[in-house]
Formats: C-alpha cells, structure tokens, sequence
C-alpha cells in the first residue's frame, strides 16, 4: 500500500511598512561675526568701534530674531547706526543697542556700525559683545560674538621759550620748542605747529635752518618745517626739541607773537598743548 503526504495550504503574510516621515522644515542658522577698523583706540574721541555682521547661514527663514549689543561702561555715548541688508526680503529694524529682526532670510546678512566715546583717560581694554537669537517650536539658533580693544591715552605738552627782550633791528634770535609725552600710552599722529608773526609783517623775521633732537625712544620728523609736522609715534616720556634761528634783514626789526602748539588724539590734558611768547 502507497502513502502519499497531503499538504496543509497556509496563509502567508509580511511586515506593513509605515510611510517615510516628512522633511525636517528648513531651519535657520545664525551666525554673528564683528570687526574692528581698529585694534587701538584713542580715548576721548567718537568714531566707529566695531562692524557687526548678522547672517542667516540656514536654510529656514528666521522669523523673529533678538539681537542685543553690549559694552563696557568705559564706552560712552554707544550707537548702532548705519544698518544695511543685502537681501531685499530682509529690512534693517530699528537700530539700537538692542533691536528686533524681522524675516531674516537664508543667506542674508545684515551690517551694522557701533560707535561711541572712549571715556577719556582710560587706558587699557574695552569689551564689546554682540548677540543674536531666534527660535519657532523646537528651531532655536543663537549666536554671539564679543572683541576687546585696547584704548589708549597720552598726556602730549608744548614748551617754548625766545627772545626775552626786543631783538634789535637787523638781529638775531631763536626760538626752542620742546614737544613731550607724559603717557601713559604712546601717543600717535602727533601735529606740531609753529607760527611766528611779525608786526609790521613787512619786516618779518626769516627763518634759517631747523633743527631738531630727540630723547626717551622718540624720533624726528623726517621733513623738519614750522607747520605741518606729524610724528607717527611720540611714546612715554619721550620728547623731541626744535630749534628754529630767525634773523631781520639788515635795518629792519618788528614785534614779535610765537605760537607753538600740538594736538594729538587720545590727550587727556588739553591745557598744555599751547605755548604763546610775545616779544615787543
């Protein structure tokens, strides 16, 4: 007798696989980035302290951001001015220290200026810090940037001294400036002027040759000349002596007003830029 196998049917049957989920909806990314025009800073003096770069380096529009820029107090008198966007989808707000961002889209950067006073005197570093955030649901982006510059201040003075009595007619004289620096710091583009007048003018002194010394690391000016002169750096105690020889053409004498005078920026004592010596 033969056995034959019968098989059983069976129902088959598998896995269901759930459907992919939807992209992630393009987030925004913000990056802040600030520069100097400047590593050094003259006390007491308004310009520009740093440029401020706001971008959105996502792909998602950043909706509502919150930017907020913050100095030491040595920074007086802090604005953030000249806004610019280079996207037309994006407006520059309002400019303040702090301000609000509307619509800042991909690829977009907005620029801003900080400028202000270094109070003067001050000698040393001054922090500035930028930030920005931004955030819809679960998207959250922030960024910040902080920079120290350093600030410095100088105490520059003038002193002259000339003939004490009327210099005869067809005689000559000699006036000696002495330009200084009581520091703390070097001080830098120093201006140097000497003006002498002659009354009548018609009989006015002529000046030879100049001469100049320097002392405490300071350096002559190259292109020695009463009025006109700029020393790149004069630094802490240095100084630097002038000696300007004046002569009357014969038969000829005038009364006399010399001037010397310096301005540099970051001076914090003005009262001593200026020397007047009047000579009958």
């Amino acid at each position: 007798m033969a056995l034959t196998a019968c098989g059983g049917g069976g129902g088959g049957g598998g896995e269901v696989t759930p459907p992919p989920p939807p992209p992630p909806t393009p987030a925004p990314d913000l990056m802040v980035t600030m520069s100097l025009p400047d590593a050094q800073v003259p006390s007491g003096y308004t310009q520009t302290m740093a440029t401020i770069k706001l971008r959105n380096v996502g792909k998602g529009v950043a909706t509502t951001t919150d930017v907020n820029i913050v100095a030491d107090a040595l920074l007086e008198g802090m604005k953030v001015v000249n806004c610019q966007s280079d996207n037309a989808g994006t407006a520059c707000p309002a400019t303040g220290s702090r301000m609000t961002v509307s619509n800042l889209q991909p690829g977009a950067t907005l620029t801003f200026d900080v400028t202000g006073t270094v109070k003067l005197g001050t000698s040393g570093t001054v922090n500035l810090e930028a930030s920005a955030t931004t955030g819809t649901g679960t998207q959250l982006s922030s960024s910040k940037m902080g920079v120290g510059f350093k600030a410095y201040s100088a105490d520059v003075a003038v002193q002259a001294t000339g003939p004490s009595s009327a210099v005869p007619a067809g005689g000559s004289f000699e006036y000696v400036v002495t330009v200084s620096n009581k520091g703390p710091d070097a001080a830098k583009d120093v201006l140097i002027a000497n003006q002498l007048v002659s009354s009548p003018s018609e009989n006015a002194a002529i000046l030879g040759i100049m001469s100049c010394s320097a002392s405490g690391g300071a350096v002559c000016p190259s292109d020695l000349k009463p009025v006109g002169m700029t020393v790149a750096s004069l630094p802490k105690d240095g100084s630097l002596v002038f000696r300007l020889p004046y002569s009357f053409a014969p038969g000829q004498r005038a009364g006399l007003v010399f001037e010397a005078a310096v301005r540099a920026r970051g001076d914090s004592d003005s009262s001593n830029d200026r020397a007047l010596l009047m000579t009958p």
